[in-house]
């Protein structure tokens, strides 16, 4: 492994992956990584080159007219015709293992941060890629910097209750990165870096092993709870799946997803993918609804810290109600249909008006 060299600029890497729904939280993501190194130079003198590799079954014109818009030093655009879906780590790290040996970018050194989203996926894609070029696997991140030793960053530890701060003098790192908070773009101009686009139509993913992974049949009416802008979980309060269907209904009256903490999936009335906390799902949307839920440090673990929390309990005394920004001391049963009612109100109103 090659020595870190403080004089040489480093770069971090923003993987865009995921699927081609989520062209818009793509393209923050890749704002969030700007505004990151920026934040990272101003308390070092190594300001980082920021690249971006984006992999989907076709080009995503949305998503590269939006990058394009950002002072990223390069764009590499790859198209992989035999993308499977639902999305499968193992065909990512394939495809950006070519990506990143093809010289469409300066060849990995130990200078280098290679970022994916945080997730399941990110994070299986960053530890293959780690371990296929001897890398340093970080696994979850949260803040990252560089300086005269190499890179730091801070890694939630104890269900996220605290941070952990490690240190590394060589890379090529590879980490799951999240971006907390709203990512407000606070990098130079754009005109300081040259943005260029690639693609190759040729790439493939494969050769696929069928046995190497079994993807189970989705309900594809529910939305992913780790991109939707508002969340409605449910907990051991909501005493059986009937309450469930309520929630289901609120959610799709705002656009949103139903999660749930981990009794709500032991007793079955939500899918395991759908398990927001320590041992689940990390979300970050803009207003989370946590319904019946106590508020334990494990399901807490499990949220932004930058969303806006509103719980509804009828136990004064739940925790919850110490970390809610709006606390609402009321029994479901009876508060979830009055207020879906005065939704379906509103929106009789507004279309009556137009």
């Amino acid at each position: 492994m090659p020595n870190v060299n403080t004089a040489t600029t480093p770069r971090i890497i923003a993987l865009l992956i995921g699927d081609a729904s989520d062209t818009h939280e793509l393209a923050r993501y890749a704002k969030a990584v700007l505004n990151a190194a920026h934040v990272s130079a101003q308390v070092s003198d190594r300001t980082p080159e920021v690249l971006a590799v984006c992999v989907a079954q076709a080009p995503d014109t949305r998503l590269l007219d939006s990058l394009q818009q950002l002072p990223l030093h390069a764009v590499v655009s790859l198209t992989v015709a035999d993308l499977q879906s639902p999305s499968c780590a193992a065909d990512f790290a394939r495809a950006l293992e070519r990506t990143l040996t093809s010289g469409a970018i300066a060849p990995l050194s130990a200078n280098d941060l290679i970022c994916a989203p945080a997730g399941a996926l990110g994070e299986e894609v960053a530890a293959r890629l780690a371990a296929k070029f001897d890398g340093v696997a970080l696994g979850r991140i949260q803040r990252f910097g560089f300086d005269a030793l190499g890179l730091y960053a801070h890694k939630p530890v104890f269900g996220g209750r605290a941070l952990a701060c490690v240190q590394s003098a060589n890379g090529p790192w590879f980490g799951a990165w999240r971006a907390d908070g709203p990512s407000q773009l606070a990098s130079p101009a754009p005109d300081t870096t040259q943005v260029t686009a690639r693609h190759d139509e040729t790439a493939r993913s494969g050769p696929h092993d069928p046995d190497e992974i079994v993807l189970q049949p989705a309900n594809e009416q529910r939305r992913p709870v780790e991109t939707a802008r508002v969340v409605v979980s449910g907990g051991r309060g909501m005493q059986g799946a009937e309450g469930f269907a309520l929630l289901e209904a609120l959610a799709s009256r705002l656009d949103g997803a139903v999660g749930g903490s981990l009794p709500a999936v032991d007793a079955g009335w939500v899918p395991v993918t759908h398990q927001v906390g320590q041992s689940g799902k990390f979300v970050t949307p803009t207003l989370y609804l946590a319904i019946g839920i106590s508020g334990t440090p494990q399901h807490l673990a499990g949220i932004g810290n930058a969303t806006r929390i509103v719980a509804i309990n009828n136990d004064p005394h739940a925790d919850i109600f110490r970390v809610a920004d709006l606390g609402i001391l009321a029994d479901w049963a009876s508060f979830l249909p009055a207020l879906i009612a005065r939704f379906d109100a509103d929106q009789a109103s507004r279309t009556g008006g137009a």
